[in-house]
């Protein structure tokens, strides 16, 4: 019975271990993916999280399962039920974290979706370097290091409890949005990429205005191709080719070719050159006639406009303002002879394109509630600014409590391996093994708490837990909650273990897992 026991000892830590290895690479990942990932690596990662989590929760099922079996001796529960109570628990975890994560979003008022919102526009501006933090760490490159994405992490949520926020970030707001306008196009390069795209359809459209058919227009061969096929069909209902109309015959067949082409008097019925030239003729008077008039954006343009005055009528250029989000003020030029002339355009595009923006930032909470323009808006907002601190904190605890389970699963098999025969452990040799659990989770726990990193020793960093402490609903006026100490303990130890776990973790990812990506796959 004991070597029995010891042998499933020894596979529940090979399993422990094979476990550990992919959570704290998927911690690692976990915080690569702070600020660069697009929706679809956050759900991809999202998805191996809520699996691991529910592999996490089988392998205790299966240890209890496993020690039922063995203390009863009856071979029961067999494999097959314990295979399938562990896919089962798999699936139950996955579904009920999903459950717990859309609920806790989901259930947010309106307020807290406004204020997510603009506690977002906080976090990309930091990741985007648009903006600083003072009284964080002197160190341009602290957001490229551990600690400095956990910060990252954290900041929306933390950002979240700082009382009166909006009134803070008022000043400094508007020219965050503007920046933010600024790198979504790729600056004044990027806009004039656009400016271009909109001007070359606008010439598009002149082109087709003026009608004017180039010699190789494909309208225009088939326009003859058609008319010297029918003119051949014609004559061949009376047994003629273009070559052999009679001499008597050719003044009948001449005029009745031009009823349908304007072919000259004395024109030759086989000169085909001839007959295209007067096709092309009739075709370029019938684009011109009609040109007399086009519309574009309500406004009715006259023909015989030159391109510089076609693109200086009204209506186009309230299509290229459109095309190109400017204010009703701004006049479009057909070209730009330098850069310093262009930025007056591109200034015009940031400050109207910046003052829309700002007005979901500055958009009354109702607008944030159920059936409001900006809900789902709002809703993204709140799962940005919960989803990553709570996946950081879950998955460090998962790593905390299954690195101290493997340490217990060691003691019980040192303890073991020096019962007797039977395989049966004292009460005093149980509770060692349990006060190893206890004591290595606790002890992890208490040196994050007490250990810090160039983060959690900054003032703001401080400044940002007191406020914490101190936001309405915190109790009594002269300190703060049990709860508030707790979260704000939560937010230290998450900083701190992932700023110090991290580089152990990624050597993990890449060296023993070959560099698994867990479904992201940052831009190069």
């Amino acid at each position: 019975m004991r070597n029995l026991q010891l042998k499933q000892t020894l596979a529940l830590i090979v399993l422990t271990v094979i476990y550990l290895t992919f959570e704290l690479g998927f911690n690692a990942r976990l915080l690569d993916v702070v600020g660069g990932a697009s929706m679809d690596d956050v759900h991809n990662i999202e998805v191996f999280g809520r699996t691991l989590s529910g592999i996490a929760a089988a392998l205790v099922v299966f240890q209890l399962m496993l020690r039922y079996r063995t203390r009863k001796n009856t071979g029961k529960p067999g494999w097959r039920m314990i295979g399938f109570c562990c896919l089962a628990t798999v699936a139950l975890v996955y579904v009920l974290i999903k459950l717990l994560v859309d609920g806790l979003v989901d259930t947010r008022d309106a307020q807290f979706r406004r204020m997510a919102l603009n506690s977002t526009l906080l976090q990309r501006s930091l990741v985007e370097g648009r903006m600083t933090l003072a009284g964080l760490v002197d160190d341009d490159a602290i957001f490229s290091k551990p600690e400095g994405k956990a910060f990252l992490a954290l900041f929306p949520f933390m950002a979240l409890s700082v009382d009166r926020l909006e009134e803070r970030i008022k000043d400094q707001k508007e020219e965050l949005v503007r920046r933010s306008v600024r790198n979504a196009v790729g600056g004044a390069k990027g806009y004039y990429k656009a400016y271009e795209d909109a001007r070359n359809k606008v010439h598009d459209k002149w082109l087709q205005y003026a009608r004017i058919p180039a010699a190789s227009d494909q309208g225009l061969r088939q326009q003859q191709d058609q008319a010297w096929i029918k003119y051949t069909r014609t004559l061949a209902r009376r047994g003629w080719t273009p070559a052999t109309v009679p001499a008597n015959r050719r003044g009948a067949v001449v005029s009745n070719t031009r009823k349908q082409v304007p072919v000259p008097p004395n024109w030759d019925p086989s000169d085909e050159a001839t007959f295209r030239d007067a096709v092309e003729q009739k075709y370029r008077r019938s684009m011109a006639a009609s040109a007399r008039s086009v519309t574009v954006a309500g406004d009715v343009i006259p023909p015989g406009l030159s391109y510089p005055a076609f693109v200086a009528r009204a209506g186009v250029q309230r299509e290229l303002r459109s095309a190109l989000q400017l204010p009703s003020s701004a006049t479009v030029l057909t070209a730009y002879g330098s850069v310093q002339a262009f930025e007056p355009l591109y200034d015009a595009f940031v400050v109207n394109r910046a003052a829309k923006e700002l007005e979901r930032y500055d958009a009354n909470p109702r607008d944030f509630e159920a059936g409001g323009r900006y809900r789902t808006l709002g809703t993204d907002a709140a799962r940005t600014a919960i989803v990553p601190p709570v996946a950081l904190f879950f998955s460090l605890l998962g790593a905390i409590g299954h690195f101290s389970k493997l340490l217990y699963l060691i003691a019980t098999a040192v303890l073991l391996w020096r019962s007797n025969a039977e395989g049966v452990l004292s009460r005093r040799s149980a509770w060692t093994a349990t006060g190893v659990l206890v004591l290595a989770f606790t002890g992890v726990w208490t040196c994050l708490s007490l250990m810090h990193n160039p983060i959690t020793r900054s003032e703001l960093f401080g400044q940002m837990i007191g406020w914490m402490e101190a936001s309405p609903g915190a109790g009594n006026a002269g300190g703060a909650s049990a709860g508030k100490l707790v979260l704000s303990n939560i937010m230290h130890v998450v900083a701190v273990g992932q700023g110090y776990t991290y580089p152990f973790n990624e050597d993990i990812r890449n060296n023993v897992l070959q560099g698994f990506s867990y479904g992201y796959h940052p831009k190069k």
